[in-house]
């Protein structure tokens, strides 16, 4: 989003509105049901946007407050007994942001070696997730986003845009299903959702509303705006309040100041 916002509602506003919904719902399945893993399943939807508007981004900012969360949300952690790797997904944010434009530059130069660069970020994503949140599965939704923005810069390479949304969206939930062993329900729904959600992503476009925002209710155009304009504040206010309601409610599982190194599972 431009540093002087619009007045009217924008595209962005009510998809990372949908993002910050669901990512809250995503968090109450992992703080208060863990052994809940519908919560994860429709939380998860959340994830591709996040990762997709850094590549659609022009700009790869690094802000203080960026950073700053980061580390707030890092010492959260180790406050609740959590764990100091992987680094929380801000610490990804910046990661991707700081090397996707390099990984761009060298990957568009044949098919070939954007294929090569893409199946070893996939091999990675694992390996690379216990060291930052998602780990190279968010280079691969990034590079989305990226591709995205420019197709009309890129109308040869059509045809791998659209292949490289299945290649996102199939690596997304093979990761899913590995990590939370989801049920034959729980893996159509989040194929289910994940359809819809990278059918949005297909068609996004930066626009303002102004019309709809005439018609709107105020309070209504409130929710959209504070939702898709404020959502690193949210992210790190929520999460802090949900780690201190886990210490209180469950010291056994959020013990003050045991945390360890690398995340074992619940």
């Amino acid at each position: 989003m431009p540093k002087t916002l619009p007045k009217e509602l924008t595209s962005y506003d009510f998809l990372k509105t949908f993002a910050v919904v669901f990512m809250i719902i995503d968090h109450i399945g992992w703080y208060f049901f863990p052994e809940d893993n519908w919560w994860r399943v429709v939380g998860r939807l959340c994830v591709p946007v996040w990762f997709f508007l850094i590549g659609y981004a022009n700009s790869r900012d690094l802000s203080p407050r960026l950073w700053m969360g980061a580390f707030i949300l890092f010492c959260g952690d180790l406050i609740a007994g959590q764990y100091f790797f992987p680094l929380n997904i801000l610490a990804t944010m910046i990661i991707v942001r700081l090397f996707i434009d390099q990984i761009m530059e060298r990957s568009l130069h044949t098919t070939n070696t954007f294929w090569a660069i893409n199946t070893l970020l996939f091999l990675l994503i694992l390996p690379s997730g216990m060291l930052f949140e998602y780990g190279t599965q968010g280079f691969i939704l990034a590079i989305l986003g990226y591709l995205m923005r420019r197709r009309h810069e890129l109308p040869e390479q059509k045809d791998l845009i659209n292949t490289y949304f299945a290649f996102a969206m199939g690596s997304f939930v093979a990761m899913q299903f590995i990590l939370f062993n989801l049920t034959e329900p729980q893996l159509i729904t989040l194929i289910a959702g994940l359809l819809l959600v990278m059918g949005s992503l297909y068609v996004f476009k930066a626009a303002n509303y102004p019309k709809l925002t005439k018609k709107l209710p105020r309070p209504l155009i409130w929710v959209f705006q504070f939702g898709g304009r404020r959502t690193l504040e949210i992210y790190v206010a929520h999460l802090l309040l949900f780690k201190a309601l886990g210490m209180y409610g469950d010291p056994e599982r959020f013990t003050f100041l045991e945390w360890g190194w690398f995340f074992t599972g619940l």
